[in-house]
């Protein structure tokens, strides 16, 4: 190797490392951020459009069971009907990918 093929890996490795330990120590607030989900019935006659008024979830996970969509949202943080700053779970089926039911909701304590 030569000494400028080794002086660039080193340049490399040394912009890595900085850039890491900078993420490593900094200060930011872990603390999930409370958001507001609407007042949603759980029932198969109740119609939402989820894609035009649901905040974004902290993580959300898609699937299919036969002709059905299916979608899991999930909050760290959230206030859902009588339930103040905790973990919420919800679970909507779908016919069309628009029109979506809710037909499980869970929360547990933080």
């Amino acid at each position: 190797m030569s000494a400028k093929t080794i002086h660039n890996i080193l340049a490399i490795a040394l912009l890595a490392a900085t850039t890491s330990c900078k993420t490593m120590l900094s200060s930011t607030d872990l603390t999930p951020v409370t958001v507001q989900i609407p007042f949603m019935k759980n029932s198969s006659n109740e119609c939402y459009f989820l894609d035009e008024f649901m905040p974004t979830p902290d993580a959300m996970i898609t699937g299919r069971n036969g002709n059905l969509a299916l979608r899991y949202y999930s909050f760290k943080g959230a206030t859902y009907k009588e339930w103040q700053n905790t973990r919420i779970n919800l679970s909507f089926y779908s016919h069309d990918m628009k029109c979506w039911s809710l037909y499980e909701e869970f929360y547990s304590a933080n």
